[in-house]
């Protein structure tokens, strides 16, 4: 009997389950700028040429700026956005015996979050 307990609770916790371990607690941002080749600079420090990609802590908000000579600077804020259906398993989790700690690591992880606008378009006017 208490071998058919510990494999329904492994069942239910793999179901349910820690969404760090599942999403991981880091989210990929494309951005792309019309024209392409603009400087791209993040509030977060990163930095690259677009079109391109970013790796982002899922719980980080930041703003994204695009700048190319000839054109006017601009920026968009990126926010983060509750994955409701990420969320609601981690919620479950917890009515599994141990799940408490597994809604902790998720919530300080930020693990049910998605990065929104994400891509994100930037469209440079000239000058």
């Amino acid at each position: 009997m208490k071998t058919l307990t510990l494999i329904a609770l492994a069942s239910m916790m793999a179901l349910t389950g820690c969404q760090t371990a599942k999403r991981g607690n880091t989210d990929e941002v494309k951005i792309n700028v019309s024209p392409r080749g603009a400087k791209v600079t993040t509030s977060l420090g990163l930095s690259c040429t677009a079109p391109c990609t970013f790796t982002v802590k899922r719980r980080k908000r930041f703003t994204v700026t695009a700048s190319k000579p000839g054109f006017r600077s601009q920026t968009v804020k990126v926010d983060r956005k509750l994955n409701k259906k990420a969320f609601r398993r981690t919620l479950a989790s917890g009515a599994v015996p141990g799940g408490s700690a597994l809604v902790a690591v998720d919530t300080i992880s930020g693990s049910f979050y998605d990065h929104v606008p994400n891509p994100v378009r930037i469209r440079l006017k000239r000058r």
